[in-house]
């Protein structure tokens, strides 16, 4: 390992600390955004409608996210390419993170509007921050233990960002008798989080120019969009980052309707489980970075999503609390390898981009495989409405005396069947995924020469 692949403790930490935010602002959007505006807040559309203006969001993301990335990816300045963005974004991000929260409900139409304009706006901050810091990874180093030393601690980062947006903003939340402002004072807290993260990576995260595109060799956004989708390697990553994160994005959003509905649990009650998750996401992040070292990233992505899947059929048997923390402690195992593998992975596959293009396109990549992920939130949120309506599942029919034994089993179907078949079908993207072993060993080594070269 060379110097220059040498990445110091501190500089790790002020990196890796962005993601308390990151994770803690959109953790609390999946978990809490569809239930509060369906059950909480009641706003005056169906569960479909709800969904559909969650789709709308999750579209402009589609366009948002590559867009911003490939801006910033040819951006040229004494502060960086992606510095400049996340400064811009920070303030109007803590803003929104408020307004998502206090939509009026009087009138529909109004309702909608409100919804769709403070939703994309909130969507277009969160890429400027957390996109373009995300983007920052690769350049810190091009050594395979250094980024898996840096993803450790970005995880064990994380773990405090999920047990804030998991455990600690529905107790916020549920803390008041005004849903209303429980619920915006929850997301002024998380924004001001997220802002507070990032400050590290602004102050002592120092960018690359080598790195930096000359304007000679700028390539148009759709000419970029179309090199990248040409990469095997990053198809296959983005089809099992997508499914990955579509099965959990539907465990997360269901799971308190679930709570509610079927194990009458208020949101302070089922924070304190969420907490209680994190006793075994903590211990596992060394387990599975072990795997890993041993075994190779992709063979330790690939027991780790087994392993998440086959926990979730369990919640058939699940009829009170106590069972309900047994099954979500077994999959906080599998979590912890969910955490730490994609990250990594995306990493390779833009080294390997880099040989191919002779530029280092971080946010471009970055901003593709944020709309997959983006959009499997979208997507996930268009499948709960869709089994709500199914099974004919309504606000006023959301606790145990109340729910209808077809309502029950949609819930159940809904944690317990769809999230399993879309990590099956993940599993398969992730057996023909082509960078590992050998190769990704050849990849590495002559990334490192080109960029000698380059200097």
């Amino acid at each position: 390992m060379s110097d220059d692949d040498y990445v110091p403790t501190g500089k790790k930490v002020s990196w890796a600390v962005g993601n308390i935010g990151g994770l803690a602002i959109g953790q609390a959007s999946i978990l809490l955004l569809y239930t509060y505006y369906f059950l909480y807040l009641g706003v005056p559309l169906s569960p479909l409608g709800i969904s559909l203006v969650l789709l709308v969001y999750g579209i402009w993301d589609a366009i948002n996210e590559p867009l911003i990335g490939h801006i910033s990816d040819f951006t040229r300045s004494k502060w960086g390419r992606r510095k400049p963005f996340i400064a811009i974004g920070l303030i109007p991000l803590v803003i929104c993170s408020y307004l998502i929260y206090t939509p009026p409900v009087n009138d529909p139409l109004i309702c909608t509007i409100y919804l769709i304009v403070v939703l994309v706006l909130y969507e277009s901050f969160v890429t400027c921050c957390f996109t373009l810091w995300f983007s920052l990874f690769p350049e810190l180093s091009l050594d395979q233990n250094q980024r898996l030393a840096i993803s450790r601690f970005k995880e064990i980062f994380g773990v405090l960002g999920l047990i804030i947006g998991l455990a600690v903003a529905p107790v916020i939340a549920g803390s008041f008798s005004d849903p209303v402002a429980g619920f915006s004072l929850m997301g002024l807290i998380l924004g001001i989080i997220a802002a507070l993260s990032l400050l590290p990576t602004l102050f002592f995260i120092k960018e690359r120019q080598e790195y930096q595109i000359k304007k000679e060799n700028r390539m148009s956004f759709i000419k970029s969009i179309k090199i990248s989708l040409k990469n095997k390697s990053f198809i296959c990553f983005i089809m099992v980052q997508f499914l990955l994160q579509l099965s959990y994005s539907v465990v997360l959003s269901g799971l308190p309707l679930f709570f509610e509905g079927i194990l009458g649990m208020g949101a302070t009650q089922y924070g304190i489980q969420m907490l209680l998750i994190f006793c075994v996401v903590i211990p596992g992040l060394y387990v599975w970075i072990k795997i890993a070292e041993k075994r190779g990233t992709r063979y330790a992505l690939f027991i780790s999503m087994v392993s998440f899947s086959l926990t979730f059929p369990l919640i058939f048997l699940v009829f009170n609390a106590t069972t309900m923390l047994i099954v979500l402690l077994i999959a906080g195992f599998g979590l912890g390898g969910l955490m730490i593998f994609p990250t990594v992975l995306l990493s390779d596959v833009i080294d390997e981009d880099q040989l191919k293009t002779n530029e280092r396109r971080e946010g471009i990549f970055n901003g593709v495989s944020g709309v997959i992920v983006k959009s499997s939130n979208a997507i996930s949120w268009l499948i709960l409405g869709i089994v709500l309506t199914l099974f004919g599942i309504n606000r006023q029919t959301m606790s145990p005396s109340t729910i209808s034994p077809m309502g029950e089993l949609g819930l159940r179907i809904l944690l317990g069947v769809i999230p399993v078949v879309i990590i099956l079908i993940g599993l398969l993207f992730l057996i023909i995924y082509p960078l590992h072993g050998e190769k990704l060993d050849e990849v590495q080594l002559r990334v490192r020469e080109f960029n000698k070269i380059k200097v």
